[in-house]
């Protein structure tokens, strides 16, 4: 089951896309960029971006005073209620920590086994473990960063290849590849690397 979520870093209206079937989550600011795109199930936050609370939608209100943001928050609930697909947009881009503070938490619920993918302006962030084949016109970047330590990591039609590589998080060995004619084939045996495309 897919959740979209919307938060209120850098979001890019022609990229919003979301299904009927899809239960959305506004995280605090993130609601002013779809409240007048799409219906609204849940808005989380403790809104001290957005300046208000939504009337009209259920909404989750947090106390400012906490230990997690309120993205990692909203990431809580959707997991609580059964969705293991977020879709999430608004989470790059704008200030950094917030940015590096998002990718943290899709990393976290990916190792629950949730597939988590960020939608930015510029490019595309997912976790990944396991097989992934990208499709892409010839020439499109990508990259593949570890959080820990990936294991037997393979790029197969790649411009770099990767056999049975070892990612580290101290050193970018995966940067800045390039997609070749036909599909590319990521695997990674043994733990999550975050893949970019832009």
């Amino acid at each position: 089951m897919k959740c979209i979520l919307v938060a209120s870093g850098e979001f890019c209206k022609e990229q919003f896309s979301v299904s009927e079937q899809d239960f959305v989550i506004a995280v605090d600011g993130g609601y002013d960029y779809i409240k007048d795109l799409c219906r609204v199930d849940l808005a989380v936050g403790d809104f001290d971006s957005l300046g208000y609370v939504p009337e009209g939608i259920a909404t989750l209100k947090h106390n400012p005073i906490k230990d997690y943001t309120d993205t990692y928050l909203a990431f809580e609930e959707a997991y609580k209620r059964g969705y293991d697909e977020f879709v999430v947009y608004g989470a790059l881009g704008g200030r950094l920590d917030h940015t590096v503070a998002n990718l943290q938490c899709a990393y976290d619920f990916a190792k629950k086994g949730v597939k988590v993918e960020l939608i930015g302006k510029d490019c595309t962030a997912e976790v990944v473990t396991g097989k992934k084949t990208l499709r892409g016109p010839k020439g499109q970047t990508f990259s593949l960063f570890a959080f820990d330590e990936a294991r037997g990591v393979y790029i197969r039609n790649g411009k770099y290849p990767l056999t049975d590589a070892t990612l580290k998080n101290t050193f970018p060995l995966g940067v800045s590849n390039e997609l070749l004619d036909g599909d590319c084939e990521i695997e990674i045996k043994d733990g999550h690397v975050l893949l970019i495309v832009n």
